[in-house]
């Protein structure tokens, strides 16, 4: 069984690999605030046990083996995340954090009789699917960010990197950027973007609008370009 500082690191790989692509010695670091001569030597154990490989740009690729483990350590974390937010009254921030000392202890008894007590849940509260749980289409989804003016979508989902980011999360809760919000693009510009939110237009910075994953409604698919 793998150790909690190797459950940390095949989860912070697993994050940067599905959410930039690229999971780099240097993003890790700074994903997990360790220095970076801390990830060079843990790479090398992850590869001695056969849980990485470099993928020939200098990133760090999860091995079958790794992402098998990985996928674990995620399905946990975001199982975790759900009962402290949904039974416990967590808020946003408070859940991940605690979810990171909770993932560890779960057994694949306990993590079962947690889904289906819950509900069976496909998605953490922040919106991100739970491995071997949901079958979500991330194809069909883009950032905010990348939304064109005169578009309406829906908030999908945010980026696990700024799960533990306390004020960035209560500034989109306040604002009611949480999954499921219909959003309408008003107007882009260089620094942001101008939507509205029911009856509310709110101001939303670009880099915030980066850290959203949305999907269009129905009627908007076929004329997303």
């Amino acid at each position: 069984m793998a150790t909690s500082n190797v459950e940390h690191y095949l989860e912070a790989i697993y994050v940067l690999s599905v959410e930039t692509q690229n999971a780099f010695s240097a993003r890790i670091a700074e994903y997990l605030g360790v220095s970076p001569p801390s990830v060079t030597q843990a790479m090398r154990r992850l590869r001695r046990d056969g849980l990485v490989e470099d993928d020939g740009a200098k990133a760090i690729r999860l091995t079958a083996k790794g992402l098998v483990e990985a996928e674990q350590v995620v399905r946990r974390h975001r199982l975790a995340e759900r009962w402290a937010h949904d039974v416990l009254g967590l808020d946003w921030a408070e859940c991940h954090r605690e979810a990171h000392h909770l993932e560890h202890a779960l057994t694949p008894l306990i993590e079962e009789r947690l889904w289906q007590s819950l509900g069976r849940p496909t998605t953490c509260p922040h919106g991100n699917p739970i491995p071997g749980l949901s079958d979500s289409d991330a194809a069909a989804l883009r950032t905010l960010a990348e939304t064109p003016a005169g578009l309406a979508v829906v908030v999908d989902r945010v980026f696990e990197q700024v799960e533990g980011l306390g004020e960035f999360l209560h500034a989109l809760e306040q604002q009611g950027l949480v999954p499921g919000t219909e959003v309408h693009v008003l107007g882009t510009a260089a620094l942001g973007l101008t939507c509205k939110i029911g009856e509310h237009r709110i101001e939303v910075p670009l880099e915030t609008a980066r850290r959203l994953l949305v999907r269009p409604l129905p009627a908007e698919t076929d004329r997303m370009p």
